[in-house]
């Protein structure tokens, strides 16, 4: 008789073994037996304690604990993508272990500066943000009159400008004979998506013309059609044995992690100090420059019109190619018709 215990989750591993876990909000996640007698035992002891705590403190109105609690039942939480959400809890969880029961209005100035100064300078927006959020719900239910997180001095990360050319996307490929790193390459550069997400496309996604896929971080959903070089590719993949995903070795997805070290190594060996995520900027220009409209290259990336045409006024001014077709198609007007 299968038993429904509260809290308790499967996960499935690499090699396909089951795995149980007990995860509570505000608890830490605890690996269970696998044994069904023993990990019911175990869920009912961890669920007893919780139990025992949360009856004993109550969170009350004004602390921290409280206005997150508010936070998380709003629609504006309920609205995050997911990938937004997956890095929202890590900032949520850093607040509530400050103390949940302490009063949000203990978040002076000073406190929110010293708070978000403990993170690296690439996540201190993220964490200003999640701080933003939950002031602006404490300052509309009373909690406090005014926001201390307005005009705090975070140092913006230079946006990077880097673009592959055809002759490092052609050293690259060459520098390794690696099979699934060649597909998610290609992937990266004909359908101008971040790496996460092309490393989750699988086979039932691909349809011989285009992908449909939705985009982890804003859930987007697209229909990307798919290059000629990129079809030649996928076809002739030997699909005997392998992986769901498209981007597979000996059978088993690649995780985004060992990806990156793989990328690293490729593009060292290579002599290119160019990154995987660029060639998504590299697929936007490329389009542009072949005379795509924004609308089009947003249909592709899933990138808003006006994140896609700053994108495009930042770095296209930049292009050599773009500048040379313009003065070349300068020149062939001024020509004028033929008589």
């Amino acid at each position: 008789m299968l038993v429904k215990l509260r809290y308790v989750t499967r996960r499935i591993d690499r090699s396909g073994l089951e795995r149980w876990y007990w995860q509570r909000r505000g608890h830490k996640l605890t690996r269970l037996p696998d044994n069904p007698i023993e990990r019911i035992a175990m869920a009912e002891q961890l669920n007893a304690v919780a139990d025992s705590l949360a009856a004993r403190v109550e969170l009350a109105r004004g602390t921290i604990g409280w206005v997150i609690q508010k936070y998380r039942d709003s629609d504006e939480y309920e609205d995050l993508s997911a990938g937004t959400v997956k890095y929202y809890r890590r900032f949520l969880r850093d607040i509530e272990a400050l103390g949940p029961a302490l009063p949000f209005s203990s978040f002076t100035r000073r406190a929110v500066v010293d708070f978000v100064e403990i993170y690296k300078p690439s996540q201190r927006h993220q964490a200003a943000s999640v701080l933003k959020n939950l002031f602006k719900i404490a300052r509309y239910y009373g909690i406090v009159g005014s926001d201390e997180t307005v005009g705090l001095r975070l140092r913006a990360s230079r946006p990077r400008d880097r673009i592959w050319s055809d002759e490092e996307t052609t050293r690259w490929i060459e520098s390794t004979e690696s099979s699934e790193m060649i597909t998610a390459f290609l992937l990266l550069q004909f359908t101008a998506q971040r790496p996460g997400d092309a490393l989750k496309m699988t086979w039932p996604q691909y349809s011989g013309s285009a992908i449909r896929l939705r985009q982890e971080k804003t859930g987007t959903l697209l229909d990307v059609p798919v290059h000629p070089t990129l079809r030649d590719h996928l076809d002739g993949l030997d699909r005997s044995g392998m992986s769901l995903t498209i981007v597979a070795r000996r059978g088993r997805p690649v995780s985004y992690r060992r990806f990156n070290e793989r990328f690293r190594e490729i593009a060292e060996r290579a002599g290119i100090d160019a990154q995987a995520r660029d060639l998504r900027r590299t697929a936007m220009l490329r389009m542009a420059e072949a005379g795509a409209t924004v609308p089009q290259i947003a249909s592709v990336s899933g990138h808003s019109i006006e994140s896609t045409t700053r994108i495009l006024e930042t770095y296209l001014p930049r292009n050599r190619g773009l500048a040379e077709i313009a003065i070349t198609r300068l020149a062939e007007y001024k020509k004028g018709p033929k008589v």
